[in-house]
């Protein structure tokens, strides 16, 4: 009779949660996950500086792992952006702000004011992620019943190795990947018969799936910057370079330099990712 009203209790208290709107993660399971962190950042974008602040007030340079409010208002007199991971604001005049939500892992993210020359006279950066976020699954059996629950947490990792080294050059205005020669079929009109031959081009290399490398040079005579998902260089002043690890899944991935005009210009491209 106890094991009975015990089920009913368990039941009656999943049951409850769920007609709440609550997920299934609030659950206790045979073991309990932490939820992902949150953290707000404040940043003030002047000229050419960012100050970034946690919500006492005080300057800060990292947050944990997790999902990232960046609350940038535009403190200064010309029109600003923020860049980071890939993701940015839009353009903000004097006085407004906007706020730029991502979720990252452990480890060093550039970030910058991607508006004309801005970035060159100070606006850029590094912010640094700690930990790692993980999802874990849980299944629990009431009564028969098996409920199935995902919880995110954060925790310490080591950093995995590349599997992969690209080697980027920049210029104006355009962007350049390892390519390899490949021979291609292609059909043309001889006599009224079509003749089949082939030719020999050039073709971006594809890169293998996983934390891939990617050192960026600029040979050009201006400043540019690299981005491709979460990763992106600093500004990258003519004849320096910059290293960044990103983390890429299967696919087609596109990559740009982000300075305003750039990738209009042509500074962009996609990536085959195996």
């Amino acid at each position: 009779m106890r094991r009975f009203v015990l089920a009913v209790v368990v039941c009656l208290a999943v049951a409850g949660t769920a007609v709440a709107g609550f997920s299934f993660a609030g659950v206790v399971g045979p073991t309990t996950a932490q939820k992902v962190a949150v953290t707000d950042i404040n940043i003030s974008a002047i000229e050419y500086d960012f100050i970034i602040t946690d919500s006492s007030g005080a300057r800060v340079t990292s947050a944990p792992a997790g999902v990232i409010n960046f609350h940038v208002k535009n403190n200064g007199t010309i029109e600003h952006d923020f860049q980071i991971a890939g993701q940015k604001t839009p353009t903000l005049n004097p006085g407004q702000s906007a706020t730029l939500t991502v979720t990252l892992n452990g480890g060093a993210y550039n970030y910058a004011c991607t508006i004309g020359e801005h970035a060159s006279f100070g606006m850029f950066g590094q912010f640094t992620i700690t930990g790692q976020v993980q999802t874990t699954t849980q299944v629990i059996t009431t009564n028969g019943t098996t409920i199935t629950t995902t919880a995110t947490q954060t925790q310490s990792t080591t950093a995995p190795k590349p599997v992969a080294t690209v080697r980027v050059t920049e210029k104006e205005f355009k962007i350049l990947l390892p390519s390899v020669k490949k021979r291609v079929a292609y059909f043309v009109r001889v006599k009224g018969k079509r003749v089949k031959k082939f030719k020999t081009v050039s073709v971006q290399k594809p890169v293998k799936h996983g934390l891939v490398r990617f050192v960026v040079k600029n040979t050009g005579k201006i400043a540019h910057n690299f981005v491709i998902g979460t990763g992106q260089t600093t500004i990258i002043k003519p004849g320096q370079s910059d290293t960044i690890d990103v983390t890429l899944a299967k696919g087609k991935r596109k990559f740009v330099c982000s300075i305003t005009g750039h990738a209009a210009a042509g500074m962009k491209g996609t990536l085959v990712v195996t």
